[in-house]
């Protein structure tokens, strides 16, 4: 994407983000009949994946939650443009924390923070919502993309109007380290896929063996900070609940290990309650161990 796609795709972003949500949820329709009937988008892939992960359940359910599935996507895509206009008052309109009180004593506590979310619910609302939870300084690590016209467009719909730092994930531990002197909160999306070798953590998951990586844990640990599993499911459109699991408030006394697998059991249990709401066009399980670089 150059300069001129980026034009263009930023001004759809402005052009959707001033439409009313049932206007938004008309074009998601048209977009998910687009997505699944016509272009059929990862159809094979997320097929795969779901057959994988739920082998007990037969072709009728798999195809009900495939379809649950591009219908939430295709809200996504709506969803993230209209945040450049939500106010923090209209997030907290559509997203209902179960128990915030948990951040409230980490934060008394003078705890920093790691939000571990996967793709489920809308985690990027989730990161816009997240100056307004506590009084702590918030950023959000990604993994940087190889077109820099879309590294910022990401950035814009991410941070316009919103508190909210973005580091890149090669360069999480110095920053956070330079923030030493700051009670920060840390969002991480820590279920993508990793390089596939022996030092990434490898454990089962939704039936497969699954390499994960070990950012979370190795920075939670030497930084000490509380590391939170976050439960975002969708309640309807433009609808989220939001639960709080604390992993660990102490994680220097952790075994190694013990954090990454907290949080992926966290991870499969979320899934395995709400399947529909997690991101299965991805190609979560594209390398396999014996197969892995040493």
């Amino acid at each position: 994407m150059g300069k001129v796609g980026y034009a263009i795709v930023k001004l759809w972003a402005d052009f959707m983000s001033v439409h009313p949500f049932w206007l938004l949820y008309l074009k998601s329709d048209f977009y998910f009949f687009l997505t699944y009937h016509v272009f059929r988008y990862r159809r094979k892939v997320v097929r795969e994946n779901l057959l994988r992960s739920f082998p007990d359940k037969d072709l009728k359910s798999i195809k009900a939650i495939e379809k649950r599935f591009y219908l939430n996507l295709c809200d996504l895509v709506v969803e993230g443009p209209k945040s450049l206009r939500m106010a923090p008052k209209g997030f907290r309109c559509r997203i209902h924390y179960t128990n915030p009180e948990m951040i409230t004593r980490l934060h008394e506590q003078h705890k920093n923070v790691f939000y571990a979310i996967p793709h489920s619910g809308n985690w990027e609302w989730f990161g816009k919502s997240m100056p307004d939870l506590s009084g702590h300084n918030c950023l959000a690590v990604y993994k940087k993309v190889k077109s820099p016209a879309f590294e910022r467009l990401m950035m814009y719909l991410r941070t316009k109007d919103c508190a909210l730092e973005m580091v890149e994930s090669n360069f999480a531990l110095k920053r956070l380290a330079q923030l030493r002197d700051s009670q920060n909160a840390v969002l991480m999306v820590a279920d993508q896929t990793p390089r596939g070798v022996e030092s990434d953590y490898w454990t089962e998951f939704l039936h497969q063996d699954t390499c994960w990586f070990t950012g979370l844990e190795r920075i939670a640990k030497m930084l000490d900070y509380a590391v939170v599993f976050v439960a975002m499911k969708r309640q309807g459109r433009g609808r989220y609940e939001v639960t709080f699991e604390l992993i660990t408030d102490n994680p220097k006394e952790t075994e190694k290990g013990f954090i990454m697998e907290r949080y992926v059991r966290c991870v499969e249990r979320f899934i395995e309650a709400n399947p529909d709401n997690w991101l299965w066009s991805h190609r979560r399980w594209k390398h396999q161990r014996n197969k892995a670089e040493a």
